[in-house]
Order: C-alpha cells, then structure tokens, then sequence
C-alpha cells in the first residue's frame, strides 16, 4: 500500500525487522474484505482515513519458509497527516531513491512497477 504525496511515497522501517524499509499496511482479519484492511490499518498505523483508493498490483511471493500475498493500492486522497502512530522510523522518499534503501524481496517488483510506470506523476 502506498501513500503518494509531491512525488515521494511515504515509507517505514522497523515493525517486522530492525533495518527494513516498507510501505505501511498489514494482515486482512477474518471476515475483512482487503479494502477494509487497507483503511483500517493505514488508520490505525499512520492516522489517515482513506478517501480514494486505485488498486495497483498483486504479488504472491515465496519465501523459503512461507507464500505470501501482497496487495498493492495507490492512495489518492485521504484525510489528516501521515505520521507513525505505532512510533516506527518514517520517510517520504522519491521513487527514485527506494532502489538504495533495503526492502523486503517481495516489494521489489512494485518498486520497479511504480516505477516504470511513472505513476508518481500520474497519480499525483
């Protein structure tokens, strides 16, 4: 799940490893459809309440102890300032400069998505 702002995507580090950057978002409960989740973690983790979302890419990666399943949207308009309400390390970084920090493998291809698809301009 991506924030985009001015060109710059919003970015964490720190909930699931110490040095590891990441898009804010999280798990889909029981009975949660993924637009549901998509809200309610950006509310509970950044503090936003999502008024527009585009879905972006799906992604089902394998690591060598799990498959995972990533969602991606692009949040057009919201509501409040994104900040980390869970205290975790925050960035608003250019597209451009995701390449040099560490993500997880599997946010890779969405990097390389966002990317080649210039969609910080598009979407802006």
């Amino acid at each position: 799940m991506e924030l985009l702002s001015k060109k710059k995507v919003y970015i964490t580090r720190g909930k699931y490893k110490k040095n590891i950057w990441e898009f804010p978002g999280g798990k889909v409960k029981k009975h949660e459809n993924i637009v549901h989740a998509l809200k309610r973690e950006l509310l509970e983790e950044v503090g936003i309440i999502v008024l527009k979302i585009n879905f972006f890419q799906y992604i089902e990666y394998i690591y060598p102890e799990k498959k995972i399943k990533l969602y991606f949207f692009l949040k057009k308009k919201w509501k409040g300032r994104p900040y980390s309400i869970e205290g975790y390390t925050y960035l608003w970084k250019r597209l451009c400069h995701l390449r040099a920090l560490d993500f997880p493998l599997a946010n890779h291809s969405v990097i390389n998505a966002l990317k080649k698809n210039n969609i910080l301009i598009k979407f802006r």
